[in-house]
């Protein structure tokens, strides 16, 4: 406010300078070509229905029909929020129910700083679901890298960790090696309760290609943004709308989708790109060639495992199971960030990027 009005004021005519201006829009009403809205409603409807070739597993908002607009070469293009108010005048838009929030206390949570292509990579099960006359359980594989957006899908018949292993090093082979895997607390991820500091396959396999695994707090799903809204679009675009006859048909379509993701949505985070042109040319760091994890010493020797963990009114936390470290009082209800150092053997914890506390890990 106080630098509007000193930008606002001339020393040499003040009272003119600070004077109420006109309100009239500076810029003159463009009435839009009819045929133009009617290519809006055909593109939603077309990406509603689903039926037609290039619309099977397209986005649906204003932002999506806004990029078409501009690659079938409509210059001026009409603004994103020109469509959506098209779209809701016309009632294709459903008005969102209103809910009230309680205030919340601001918390200092450690994520990861995906700032660069293949960062930090999000992982994720979605299932089980089952076939159309099948008894036998089917799982989503989802990968996902936090800032090009660019997926990995691959289907499953069971949760073992193995299974996982194999999924993750083909992914691994398309979209390169991040530095850090986010995931959330499963067993199937993590390793066994019994042996709390004994990490699994999945982590030493990890850890043997450099990478940092990165254990979500308990019970809190929306640490995973990036790959949750990948659930909620493969939810509406592939499992509401398909009926699988068989493994391989689930497969084929998981491709397929995997595809159109990659190659067609264009994401206003990648400043109207695809996925595949925000990472053209890209250097991606890639598993070694004939990579076999079956065959490599997963003995541990080096590398982190991190866990973000919420600090109770105690002042503990709980790592895994019922391996519990006290960290304080004066840090409860605030979220800190407990990385295993392998090689020295230390758990290190810490708060606002500062090391406040650490403990023997053996």
């Amino acid at each position: 406010w106080v630098d509007y009005w000193i930008n606002r004021y001339q020393p040499d005519n003040p009272e003119a300078s600070l004077s109420n201006r006109s309100s009239v829009p500076q810029h003159p009403y463009r009435a839009w070509p009819e045929e133009i809205r009617e290519l809006v409603f055909h593109s939603r409807q077309a990406r509603m229905t689903a039926e037609q070739p290039g619309y099977r597993y397209a986005l649906i908002g204003a932002q999506a029909i806004h990029y078409e607009l501009r690659e079938l070469g409509i210059d001026p293009t009409p603004p994103v929020r020109t469509i959506h108010y098209w779209l809701k005048q016309a009632k294709q838009i459903q008005k969102k129910l209103s809910r009230t929030e309680q205030p919340r206390v601001e918390k200092t949570y450690p994520a990861p700083k995906g700032a660069t292509i293949n960062a930090v990579h999000q992982f994720d099960l979605k299932g089980p679901f089952y076939l159309k006359g099948n008894t036998q359980k089917h799982y989503l594989c989802a990968l996902r890298d936090v800032k090009s957006k660019r997926v990995a899908l691959g289907v499953i018949l069971d949760k073992q960790m193995d299974t996982l292993i194999d999924f993750l090093i083909m992914a691994w082979h398309k979209l390169g090696l991040p530095d850090i895997l986010q995931m959330d607390n499963g067993l199937e991820f993590r390793g066994s309760n019994r042996y709390p500091r004994s990490p699994g396959r999945l982590l030493r396999v990890a850890l043997d290609l450099g990478i940092e695994p990165l254990f979500i707090p308990p019970h809190e799903p929306w640490r995973n943004g990036v790959i949750e809204n990948l659930n909620g679009l493969l939810q509406r675009l592939l499992l509401n709308r398909e009926t699988f006859q068989s493994f391989l048909d689930l497969e084929r379509c998981a491709n397929a989708i995997e595809q159109a993701i990659n190659t067609s949505h264009r994401l206003d985070a990648l400043h109207g790109k695809t996925p595949a042109e925000y990472t053209y040319n890209s250097d991606l760091r890639r598993p070694p060639v004939g990579y076999n994890w079956r065959k490599r010493d997963l003995q541990l020797v080096k590398g982190r495992i991190s866990f973000i963990r919420l600090v109770r009114k105690s002042g503990r936390i709980t790592l895994t199971a019922n391996d519990k470290f006290e960290i304080g009082t004066e840090y409860q209800w605030q979220y800190v960030l407990a990385t295993v150092n392998i090689a020295a053997k230390q758990l290190e914890i810490f708060f606002d990027e500062r090391l406040i506390k650490s403990f023997d890990y053996p």
